[in-house]
C-alpha cells in the first residue's frame, strides 16, 4: 500500500479571512480556490508547504479550543526570533519563545494563527 503526501487541511471559522491570513502574513500562495458548490483552497509555500483551508461550517464541525489540538503544524524558518515578532504584529499571538535550546543547539517558539490554531516553529538545526 503506498501513501503519498497530501496537504495538512485546517478547518476554519473565518474561511476568508484565514486564507488571506495565511497568504498575506505567511507568504502561502493561493494555488486553487474553490468557492461554488464548497469552501475550499490549497495553499502553498516557495519550498514546498502544502495547507488547505476548508470551511468548519460546512464541514459541520463547531471548532472548540483549538489549544487543545493534538496536530499540531511545525515550520522551519531561517531566524526564530524575527519572525515570531512578525506573526505578534500581524494577528498571530506568541505562546512561547523565542527560545534556545542549549543541549541541541536550535531556537524554537510557538504561536497561533488569528483563529487560535497551535503552530511550533524552529531554525534549521533543530535535530
Amino acid at each position: 500500500m503506498d501513501i503519498r503526501a497530501r496537504e495538512t487541511v485546517i478547518l476554519a471559522s473565518d474561511f476568508s479571512g484565514l486564507v488571506n491570513w495565511y497568504r498575506d502574513v505567511l507568504g502561502f500562495a493561493v494555488v486553487k480556490m474553490f468557492e461554488e458548490s464548497y469552501l475550499f483552497c490549497n495553499l502553498e509555500t516557495a519550498t514546498g508547504i502544502k495547507i488547505g483551508i476548508g470551511s468548519a461550517e460546512q464541514m459541520g464541525i463547531e471548532p472548540g479550543n483549538r489549544a487543545n489540538n493534538t496536530v499540531v503544524l511545525q515550520f522551519e524558518v531561517d531566524n526564530v526570533t524575527p519572525f515570531l515578532e512578525h506573526v505578534g504584529e500581524n494577528q498571530g499571538v506568541v505562546t512561547f519563545g523565542p527560545s534556545f535550546n542549549e543541549k541541541d543547539n536550535f531556537w524554537y517558539g510557538g504561536f497561533t494563527d488569528p483563529e487560535g490554531n497551535p503552530i511550533w516553529v524552529v531554525d534549521k538545526d533543530c535535530p
